[in-house]
Formats: C-alpha cells, sequence, structure tokens
C-alpha cells in the first residue's frame, strides 16, 4: 500500500494530454481520449466518501433487518405459544364430545332395548290374541 507521503497524486487533464502527445497522439486524439478517461472516472468509480455513505448505510440496512426478524422471531413465538394454547382447546372439546357420544351411545341403547321388549310384548300380546 501508500503511504500518505508515497500516495501517487491524480493526474490532471493537462498531465495525461502532455503524456499522450508524448507517445505519439495528436493534440485532438490527446483531448478526446483525456475527455473519455474523466467521464469514466467521474461516473464509473466510487470515491472514499461514497464508499464510506455505502458502509454506512448498509449498517443502518443491516440493522434494520436484524430488527425485522428479531421481531418476525417474536411473532413466531407468540403464535406457537396460541397454537399450544388452541390444541389444548381442542382436545378438551373432544373429551367432552366423547363423552357426550358415550351418553348418547347409552341413551340410545336404552331406547331400543325398550322398543324391543315393547314389541316382543306386542308381538305376544298378538299371538295370544289370533291363538298362534
Amino acid at each position: 500500500m501508500f503511504s500518505a507521503a508515497t500516495m501517487p497524486h491524480p493526474l490532471t487533464q493537462i498531465e495525461i494530454i502532455h503524456r499522450l502527445k508524448k507517445v505519439g497522439f495528436t493534440q485532438e486524439q490527446a483531448e478526446v481520449q483525456t475527455q473519455i478517461i474523466t467521464e469514466v472516472n467521474e461516473n464509473s468509480l466510487a470515491t472514499k466518501q461514497d464508499v464510506k455513505d455505502l458502509a454506512v448505510s448498509s449498517d443502518v440496512e443491516i440493522t434494520l433487518v436484524r430488527k425485522d426478524i428479531r421481531e418476525v422471531r417474536q411473532e413466531i413465538k407468540d403464535l406457537r405459544q396460541e397454537m399450544i394454547g388452541g390444541f389444548a382447546l381442542v382436545q378438551k372439546e373432544f373429551v367432552l364430545v366423547r363423552k357426550e357420544m358415550e351418553l348418547m351411545k347409552s341413551d340410545i341403547l336404552v331406547k331400543i332395548t325398550i322398543i324391543m321388549s315393547t314389541l316382543l310384548a306386542v308381538f305376544g300380546a298378538v299371538q295370544k290374541f289370533f291363538n298362534f
């Protein structure tokens, strides 16, 4: 790397034109070439300040993304807790439904037994009536 004392200074347009003319460029060729080099440097290259600004901007963006990630993680954690609570309620509801079904089953069996007994009694009475 260059130290501050040995850092080469940027070439001026006049210096570039002078060097190009030394190697055989005409004045017009040297000026056009210098203009092209200047435009490329101005439009394509980043300055130290550009790089610093980008670094600061990137740091801000990274901080915001990390904050967003923390918020999403918390939302996921909250949703998990809600789901666990919801599943517990559903399980309790299933237990209640099963109990109700068992009661209904017992009730239906009692009613079927009563109906069967009634039918047998009716058939018995009909049989006695007609003496079968």
